[in-house]
C-alpha cells in the first residue's frame, strides 16, 4: 500500500465520514461497507501515482466519484458488484504485496525455510543435503548480514541454524558412541559411559580453551556460551566415568 502525506490521508478520511453520515439514513445500505468498498476502489486507482499520495492526486479520484451527498441513492448498487469486484481486488492487492515482500528481502529467508522443511522431511534420502546448504546460507547471513535478519524474517532463516546446530551438538557429543560396534549388554553400557564421559571431559576441556570457536559454530544459539558450561559438560563426563567404573569394577571382584 502507497504512503500518503498526513494532509491526503485526513482529507480521505472526512470525505468517507461524510459519506458515511450520507447513507446512514438508508435501511438497505450498510455505511461501513460503503465505506471500505469506496477505500478499495480509491486504493486501486492511485496505484498508479507516485508516492507519496497527495491532496492533489486524492481530489481527482474524489471528483470522478462525486460528491458525498450523491452516495444515497448509488450506494445501494454496490452490493451487486461487491462479490466478484472486492475479490478480484482483494486477491490481486494481496499478491501484489506479496511479490513486493519476496521482491525485497523476504524471498531468501522464506526459501530457506522452505529448504530446511523440504530436506527434513527426506533427510537420509539426500535431504541431508539441503539441509546443509540452508545451515551454509542462514549462517553467512547471521555472520556477515545481520541487520538483514530481523522480525519475522529472523524466525524462518535460524530454522536452518537451530536444525544445522542440534545435528552438530549432537554428532559431536555422541561421537564415541557412533563409532563404537562393540557387542550389546551390561558391561558394553558401562564401558559405552564410560568411553562417552571421556570423551565429554576432553570435549569440555576444548571448548573452555576455544570459547569463541564454539561461539561461532553454533551462532546465534552459543553466543552466551563460556568457560562455566565448559566446565560443567567436564563435570557430566567426570560422573559419568565414577558411574561406569562402579559398575564395571563389580565384574572383576573389585
Amino acid at each position: 500500500m502507497k504512503s500518503w502525506t498526513p494532509d491526503a490521508s485526513q482529507h480521505f478520511e472526512s470525505w468517507l465520514g461524510r459519506v458515511r453520515r450520507s447513507v446512514a439514513g438508508d435501511p438497505t445500505v450498510d455505511p461501513d461497507d460503503v465505506a471500505q468498498d469506496l477505500r478499495a476502489h480509491v486504493h486501486a486507482e492511485l496505484e498508479a501515482v507516485a508516492e507519496p499520495v497527495t491532496v492533489g492526486a486524492l481530489e481527482r479520484v474524489l471528483e470522478s466519484l462525486g460528491p458525498p451527498a450523491d452516495w444515497t441513492g448509488a450506494a445501494k448498487d454496490l452490493p451487486k458488484e461487491r462479490f466478484h469486484v472486492r475479490f478480484e481486488r482483494d486477491v490481486v492487492e494481496g499478491v501484489r504485496e506479496l511479490q513486493k515482500r519476496v521482491a525485497a528481502d523476504l524471498g531468501m529467508p522464506l526459501l530457506l525455510g522452505l529448504v530446511t522443511a523440504i530436506g527434513m522431511a527426506d533427510f537420509y534420502d539426500g535431504g541431508m543435503v539441503l539441509v546443509a546448504a540452508a545451515y551454509f546460507v542462514a549462517r553467512s547471513k547471521v555472520t556477515y548480514a545481520p541487520e538483514t535478519v530481523t522480525g519475522r524474517k529472523r524466525w524462518l532463516v535460524y530454522a536452518p541454524l537451530a536444525v544445522g546446530a542440534g545435528i552438530l551438538t549432537a554428532v559431536v557429543l555422541s561421537f564415541p558412541v557412533l563409532l563404537d560396534k562393540g557387542p550389546s549388554g551390561a558391561y558394553f553400557g558401562a564401558r559405552d559411559m564410560w568411553v562417552l564421559g571421556l570423551w565429554w571431559v576432553f570435549v569440555g576441556f576444548v571448548a573452555a580453551r576455544e570459547v569463541k570457536r564454539v561461539r561461532s559454530l553454533l551462532k546465534p544459539f552459543a553466543d552466551g556460551f563460556d568457560r562455566t558450561h565448559a566446565r560443567m559438560l567436564m563435570l557430566l563426563g567426570t560422573a559419568f566415568m565414577i558411574a561406569a567404573t562402579i559398575a564395571i569394577f563389580p565384574r572383576y571382584g573389585w
